[in-house]
């Protein structure tokens, strides 16, 4: 066996080499090898056990050093400096009146300017969601965390443009998995190379505004509250080692959080909606939801900051996670179907055992290699959901929502899961509640086609063709 043939399906063929270990599965089984080097595991009951044990597992270095950005927390291999940078940036993810206004705020910009085109001539009804979905969701990490946010939505017609910027990172991170260093040869050409490189180009001057950020967050400032809430005044203040407060391994960990937070919940916004407007009574059921919390919102209850007020009547996400539990299981439905891509390897400095329920049997994995297991395989899986491939919103109330919940994976588990889990879900609630509950809109030519990841550049892809959700408004 070669791993060339997983560099052929991922880079030749487009991030493809996913739907191959799929066909290895069916072929062979729950426990399956997929490069010399590599074993991967379908088998949803395992899922729990594995990821929450492996606080002291390190990651596979080779796959997860595929954005060249090997200082940041996410792509550490080693388990215990892990756990040190991990501790310094959870601060910064902690949720705060202030992270409740910044949420808000960009959301109202979005739905302020959604309202604006509803009198436009009918061509300039037809929106595309997922592309502001993007700019929307690097907003609120932005405003959350740094001490500028990126304010894409001021400039809502280059969507496209900054959409398109993260495809192309994708593509070429997935390369750089294969074949590393074009990254590193990327970054010395001029940033005015030409057209073709205008995305890597956006992205080093995005890397540039960060990297004045953290310079400045070292500074001295008249506002002291604020700068010490921001990310970089976090990392700077914190245990880390001299070595690890570097500008340098510091703009790497700040740009992988902000590329995390942007692509994994402006997919989620995206497929949450898309089923939502694919089913009438789901929209129904949702907006009655959402007419009697309004009924218990006070104004006098809105956030505000000196920076500005929030004018529409957004509804926060106390008041929708507590008053709209259907709301609520369409956006863990959601979450659901947006992690159909990647695996997540580890490296064990020691023996493991894996019993298979449908083989009976037994298998001793030798200390030093490398296993992984996909959130696909536990979010798809027909024993766990019935119909998977259904949104279903039903299935996270009742009697059998608990069951259920223990296989809702999608920010991992362990001690290496998502740190922003509950920023992500904040923003989750107060964007889809607040979209239907002020705009009406309507599907405009999407298909699941458009929506459902058909590649895996690590997040999922959809197809070449101009896809993504696209709405019109009523």
């Amino acid at each position: 066996m070669t791993g060339w043939y997983e560099s052929y399906l991922d880079c030749v063929r487009g991030g493809m080499f996913s739907k191959r270990i799929d066909e290895l599965h069916k072929q062979y089984g729950n426990l399956v090898r997929i490069n010399p080097w590599e074993l991967h595991i379908r088998d949803p009951t395992f899922f729990d056990h594995f990821y929450t044990s492996s606080s002291n597992i390190d990651k596979d270095p080779w796959y997860y050093n595929f954005a060249g950005i090997f200082g940041s927390t996410f792509a550490t291999s080693s388990a215990s400096i892990h756990r040190l940078r991990r501790a310094a940036i959870s601060k910064a993810f902690a949720t705060s009146p202030f992270t409740k206004y910044q949420i808000e705020y960009c959301v109202e910009r979005l739905i302020k300017h959604l309202q604006s085109q509803q009198n436009a001539p009918p061509t300039h009804k037809i929106i595309r969601m997922s592309d502001l979905f993007w700019m929307l969701s690097s907003d609120i990490v932005t405003s959350c965390m740094m001490p500028e946010r990126t304010n894409y939505m001021a400039l809502p017609g280059r969507a496209p443009q900054y959409a398109q910027m993260f495809k192309t990172l994708a593509k070429v991170a997935l390369w750089n998995r294969h074949f590393p260093r074009i990254f590193s040869l990327l970054s010395i050409l001029p940033q005015c190379f030409g057209k073709k490189f205008q995305p890597f180009c956006e992205v080093l001057q995005m890397q540039d505004d960060i990297k004045d950020q953290i310079i400045q967050a070292a500074i001295p400032h008249p506002d002291a509250e604020r700068k010490s809430t921001t990310l970089p005044a976090h990392l700077l203040a914190s245990k880390l080692s001299p070595g690890d407060k570097r500008t340098t391994r510091l703009l790497e960990e700040i740009t992988m959080i902000i590329g995390a937070g942007t692509e994994a919940v402006g997919a989620a916004l995206s497929i949450t909606v898309y089923y939502l407007l694919s089913s009438p009574d789901a929209v129904s059921e949702v907006r009655n939801e959402l007419r009697n919390a309004a009924h218990q919102h006070r104004p006098c209850c809105r956030s505000t900051s000196p920076l500005t007020s929030i004018q529409l009547d957004i509804l926060p996400y106390n008041l929708l996670a507590s008053q709209c539990p259907y709301l609520g299981a369409c956006i863990k439905e959601g979450l659901r179907l947006s992690k159909e891509s990647n695996r997540m390897p580890r490296i064990s400095s020691f023996p493991m055992t894996y019993y298979d329920p449908d083989e009976r049997k037994t298998y001793n994995i030798p200390a030093g290699t490398v296993v992984s297991m996909s959130l696909r395989d536990v979010h798809l899986h027909p024993s766990i959901f019935p119909s998977p491939h259904t949104f279903n919103p039903g299935r996270w109330l009742g009697e059998n929502s608990q069951a259920s919940e223990k296989y809702l994976v999608p920010f991992a588990k362990g001690g290496r899961s998502c740190p922003g889990r509950a920023l992500a879900m904040e923003e989750l609630f107060v964007t889809v509640g607040n979209l239907f509950h002020h705009v009406d809109m309507e599907l405009w030519e999407t298909t699941e086609e458009d929506i459902i990841a058909a590649h895996d550049f690590f997040s999922g892809a959809t197809t070449e063709r101009e896809g993504g959700l696209k709405i019109v408004l009523k």
